[in-house]
């Protein structure tokens, strides 16, 4: 008998050890955290410098004749979903990749953009930027206002390919109504990179309609590139 309680008092001595190891392990794992980081993302051509779309943004988008129809956006409207991914390897998660459930996955909410033009500094330009939502979502002005190319060149594009005469927009100016929430402007008006900062949440298409892009004291093309973080 003393033998069976020797035994059993070993048994829940050994029981509450490994108890005890395993909140320890648990504990201690919990406690390490992983490094903080934040997601790399290389620039992405939202826009390929280019003339004017039209005279004015309702020249160039009717949104009281239809072409604020989900079906009626533009074929240069960027695909939020396809850009590169260090999850999916540039896969459009909406139909593949790593987040194959359907409802669509991007690498970041908030977008960097910048704009860049030709074919001189202090040329100007004004632009309109349009999102659009998934399953037939309709076009949603995001903000509109001008730019000035600043003094610092585009010496090679990014992605590779060569600029000439081209230069960086040092000044955006938004219009004074609100129209999407968390839009701001940065280092504008300085000679440098003027940034747009825009939480892109929700959108799945992109597009920057551009007018006033004419020549002479207007640039004479403007491209777009984002990038998210």
């Amino acid at each position: 008998m003393k033998t069976f309680k020797r035994i059993g008092k070993v048994t829940v001595i050994l029981l509450l050890a490994i108890s005890i190891i395993i909140l320890a392990t648990v504990s201690i794992r919990k406690a390490i955290a992983e490094p903080l980081d934040t997601y790399h993302s290389g620039w992405y051509c939202i826009r390929t410098p280019a003339a004017e779309d039209g005279s004015t943004f309702a020249a160039s988008l009717a949104l009281d004749a239809n072409d604020g129809d989900f079906s009626s956006k533009s074929s240069n409207a960027y695909h939020m979903l396809t850009h590169g991914s260090k999850y999916a390897n540039g896969l459009n998660y909406s139909t593949g990749g790593v987040f194959a459930s359907g409802f669509g996955y991007s690498t970041g909410g908030a977008w960097i953009f910048a704009f860049c033009g030709t074919d001189a500094a202090d040329e100007t330009f004004s632009f309109t930027m349009v999102g659009y939502a998934r399953e037939n979502g309709m076009a949603q002005v995001i903000c509109e206002g001008d730019g000035v190319l600043g003094s610092q060149d585009v010496f090679i594009y990014p992605g590779g390919s060569a600029a000439a005469n081209a230069y960086w927009a040092d000044t955006i100016n938004l219009d004074e109504t609100t129209k999407w929430p968390s839009v701001a402007v940065y280092n504008s008006g300085d000679n440098q990179v003027a940034m747009l900062i825009v939480d892109m949440t929700g959108l799945e298409y992109v597009d920057f309609i551009t007018y006033d892009v004419a020549g002479g004291a207007e640039a004479s093309t403007i491209g777009v590139y984002g990038r998210c973080y």
